[in-house]
């Protein structure tokens, strides 16, 4: 298994760590029937029937919760894509460097910024 409760990683869309979602693992090996509420499904499938779904927070979004099955997230990369995002599967655990980075003052100011920009543009368009 990829992900521990507790882990940071990030998703695999945006060209540094600046525009990547960080994620921190809650839990692991969740049935789509025991979803609460307040956790959005992010999966392709019939999420009451969903199995081994990984339930994870954005961090920079007010700590909104997410699931989606462990099979999509830890899948790999194409190789175009793993070149474009520097990248080996959709959801990588951070490495110790980067997550001195992502808990930096300076990163964690840069990165609320960054997120108020983004829903900014997408509230304009």
């Amino acid at each position: 298994m990829i992900y521990s409760i507790g882990m940071l990683c990030k998703h695999f869309k945006g060209n540094s760590l600046l525009e990547k979602n960080i994620y921190k693992i809650i839990k692991l090996g969740v049935n789509g029937n025991d979803l609460t509420d307040d956790i959005t499904y992010s999966g392709d499938g019939d999420v009451l029937n969903s199995k081994n779904l990984v339930i994870y927070a954005n961090i920079f979004q007010d700590n909104k919760l997410f699931a989606r099955e462990y099979e999509d997230i830890s899948s790999k990369l194409s190789d175009e894509k793993k070149s474009q995002f520097n990248q080996e599967i959709k959801v990588q655990p951070l490495t110790e460097e980067e997550i001195i980075i992502v808990n930096s003052p300076d990163f964690i100011e840069s990165k609320k910024i960054a997120v108020a920009e983004k829903f900014m543009e997408k509230k304009k368009k």
